[in-house]
């Protein structure tokens, strides 16, 4: 049988996303049908929503905010639904004289 589609066909299944610390990162993926449940994971370990990450869903997007990145949040994330995934690598710059 022919797997199932889970995520669109033109979500890239690797991303580097740019971050500066302090500001909020967003890692976006979009998944064929608007009712499919997502989970995200940091470094294989499962996140939820806390003060730290918002997971938003709108219509076909799901979105994981990381508000106020730093060099902590900065890794490899990913986007897990049916058996598949979509990666992310998220790196967070320090800018320079920012007071870090």
């Amino acid at each position: 049988p022919e797997p199932k589609v889970v995520f669109a066909k033109e979500q890239p299944a690797r991303s580097e996303v740019q971050a500066v610390a302090g500001a909020s990162a967003t890692l976006s993926c979009e998944v064929a049908q608007a009712q499919t449940e997502v989970t995200w994971y940091k470094d294989g370990k499962k996140l939820s929503s806390s003060s730290k990450v918002r997971v938003e869903a709108s219509g076909r997007g799901r979105r994981l905010v990381v508000q106020q990145a730093g060099k902590a949040d900065a890794g490899e994330y990913s986007c897990e639904a049916g058996g598949q995934s979509v990666s992310f690598h998220l790196d967070v710059t320090v800018s320079p004289g920012g007071g870090y």
